[in-house]
């Protein structure tokens, strides 16, 4: 647990580090769009669309994984129940009933 400690402080010491040598302003060219901002906002706005790219993706293979199951291991799950040997079981140990 305190070598993720170590390794957090470092990464977040080193990318201060680099916050602070690279204020100046670049321009950055987009289809229509032209935009002078500096090299860490432009690098802020990259990681945010591909941490929302990454979970779109993610959201969207859940569904479709989901769709395929039919939902019927979340369904269970969420009443507290598990499928056990072919039979629906409540999380005790005693068998359910039809509903």
């Amino acid at each position: 647990m305190k070598i993720k400690l170590v390794v957090s402080l470092l990464l977040a010491f080193l990318a201060f580090i680099f916050i602070i040598q690279n204020t100046h302003p670049v321009q950055v060219n987009f289809l229509a769009w032209s935009v002078e901002m500096s090299i860490v906002v432009m690098l802020m706005v990259m990681l945010g669309a591909g941490l929302v790219i990454g979970w779109v993706l993610c959201s969207y293979l859940r569904f479709i994984r989901s769709r395929r199951t039919g939902g019927k291991k979340d369904d269970l799950s969420a009443k507290g129940r598990i499928v056990q040997g072919g039979n629906v079981v409540d999380r005790q140990g005693g068998r359910a009933g039809h509903e």
